[in-house]
């Protein structure tokens, strides 16, 4: 554990000769200043050594520091390392027998863990391209296009609150019922709570008018079992309707073809 005073102390009385580095654990740097104070003939301002100039502006750092500020830096797991940087990993932590054993991450454990870091930012950027891709197509009214989109952003970004508000949007205007309650659902889980924009956005008005959506806003916008149910059950509805139609429309076709067949002949 190093102390706050112990560092100032060295940096006043032997801080030409790096001593307040050394105790810190950062050798390289203490061997600079021992350099710089062998060459003080080349490295010096008006006759006084620069290792001498730099020891006291570091005691003076440390003297305006705050005692936490110096613990984060010199004490943490996210100490400075011997060439002054600080670790960007802290240790791996692992728990033994209900007691957590301190381990020095290897430097396999490193690299995954650099990794892990480079992939999530990727991903992160990858599923904001597809979210402003969805935007577009939703404002060009390209609606199943935006869905397909913003699909692809939540499964490299499913924690994204507005994703699942701008999904939920496009649902309501594809008439898909269930799915848009599903996503205003997790958007709540996830933070959202800005419920004023839901009962006013125009986006949103085909589910508004909804028996189950009126069910869903009474229960604090909790999307229950019992709601789920009967939205599953109108969506069914609803596709078994236009297939009816479809179907309707075909035979209507049909007919009308095979009368001005028979009228020809």
């Amino acid at each position: 554990m190093k102390k706050k005073w112990v560092a100032i102390f060295l940096a006043i009385i032997g801080g030409s000769f790096g001593m307040h580095r050394f105790y810190l654990r950062q050798t390289e740097i203490g061997i600079l200043y021992i350099l710089l104070l062998i060459l003080r003939n080349i490295f010096s301002i008006f006759g006084m050594p620069i290792s001498t100039l730099l020891s006291w502006y570091d005691a003076y750092k440390f003297m305006i520091m705050d005692p936490n500020e110096f613990d984060r830096k010199y004490n943490s797991y996210y100490f400075r390392d011997r060439y002054g940087n600080r670790r960007e990993m802290p240790k791996v932590q692992n728990q033994r027998r209900g007691r957590y054993i301190l381990l020095d991450e290897n430097q396999e454990t490193t690299k995954r863990n650099q990794s892990s870091y480079f992939d999530l930012r990727k991903q992160r950027k990858e599923s904001q391209n597809f979210k402003n891709s969805g935007i577009r197509k939703f404002k060009d009214y390209d609606i199943k296009g935006a869905i397909q989109d913003f699909k692809r952003a939540i499964d490299l970004d499913p924690n994204d609150k507005a994703l699942h508000f701008n999904i939920a949007c496009a649902y309501s205007m594809n008439e898909e019922a269930a799915n848009a309650i599903i996503h205003l659902n997790k958007a709540r889980l996830l933070g959202f709570n800005d419920w004023e924009n839901v009962m006013k956005h125009e986006s949103l008005a085909y589910i508004r008018v909804l028996p189950e959506f009126e069910a869903f806003r009474n229960n604090q916008f909790i999307l229950t079992d019992s709601i789920l149910e009967r939205l599953n059950k109108r969506d069914r509805d609803l596709l078994e309707e236009l297939q009816n139609a479809r179907k309707v429309k075909t035979e209507l076709l049909l007919d009308t073809k095979q009368n001005w067949k028979n009228e020809l002949s």
